[in-house]
């Protein structure tokens, strides 16, 4: 609002400017219409300083709503990766054979994990460590 008044008193005292110079450039009038539009250019140069630090906050927070956008699309894409692999783990290890199951979990299970376990039986041991892997998966979705 206060632009749009000092726009237009300066288009006004530069039309006036214009007509003095016409009808006589020696005038003292001409000092004072210059004075004035010099006046008028500070005035409008000081408010839209002034509203430097308007315009550079929402800037920034127009870029923290693009980067959070960014990162929610992330996490997303993310997170079906994740979905996809666990469920293909779930998948590969149902559709093995219980021999070969049986191997491949007993590989997994060190003598550290029987002790730990009360239950020594390796399916109680496999169970547990795939419950950690969930669990540290989840963990680091959740941040």
């Amino acid at each position: 609002k206060e632009l749009k008044k000092i726009n237009a008193s300066l288009l006004v005292n530069f039309l006036d400017l214009l007509d003095i110079l016409i009808k006589c450039r020696a005038s003292p009038i001409r000092i004072k219409k210059l004075e004035d539009i010099e006046l008028l250019f500070c005035n409008f140069h000081h408010l839209i300083n002034k509203f430097r630090p308007h315009q550079a906050l929402e800037t920034l927070i127009q870029m923290i709503k693009i980067q959070k956008d960014q990162k929610l699309k992330l996490e997303e894409q993310t997170n079906s990766k994740v979905e996809t692999a666990r469920s293909g783990i779930f998948t590969t290890i149902n559709s093995l054979p219980s021999s070969l199951c049986t191997t491949v979990k007993e590989e997994m299970v060190t003598e550290d994990d029987r002790e730990n376990v009360k239950d020594t039986s390796c399916d109680v041991v496999f169970e547990e460590k795939m419950r950690i892997i969930e669990s540290l998966i989840d963990a680091e979705l959740d941040t």
